[in-house]
């Protein structure tokens, strides 16, 4: 169940306008690499070690793909792929340099998997001072109890 907040927000282009209302994504803690190993190997023959060291590997070979300008499948995750922004765009293809590109950034699309978690989400409204499952278990590190929204993954 996704925990959300509603906030009011201005539109820039119309600041005489009064707000309108949105919901926004209530994250609830963060779970770590070493929490979810631990959890995985709770249910299997995996050790915690033998998971976050594949974990590593996974995560190290992912970068090398992507460096290489390849696109990363995860079947039924998604895939990862790298995007660039140009900061300063040319009159002619010829005078396009490198040195026009702002920044790169790694762009994640969903799986199938992802997205219909998306579209069969149930959600709830976050009170402030609840306690909720979540929050009474220890974090264990890398706490995160703070609002936030992320991207929506179903585009």
């Amino acid at each position: 169940m996704q925990n959300y907040v509603i906030i009011p927000r201005k539109n820039p282009s119309k600041p005489m306008e009064a707000p309108k209302f949105y919901a926004v994504a209530r994250s609830g803690r963060t779970a770590s690499v070493k929490e979810v190993c631990r959890r995985i190997s709770e249910r299997s023959s995996y050790s915690k070690g033998e998971l976050e060291g594949a974990i590593g590997e996974f995560l190290l070979e992912i970068v090398n793909v992507l460096q290489e300008g390849n696109i990363v499948q995860l079947g039924d995750l998604g895939n990862f792929r790298m995007g660039i922004k140009t900061g300063t765009p040319t009159e002619t293809e010829k005078d396009f340099k490198s040195s026009c590109i702002q920044k790169s950034k790694v762009l994640f699309y969903p799986g199938n998997d992802l997205r219909k978690l998306c579209k069969t989400m149930d959600y709830t409204p976050y009170k402030s001072g609840e306690k909720n499952d979540e929050e009474e278990k220890p974090d264990n590190g890398g706490g995160n109890n703070g609002g936030g929204e992320a991207p929506d993954p179903s585009l």
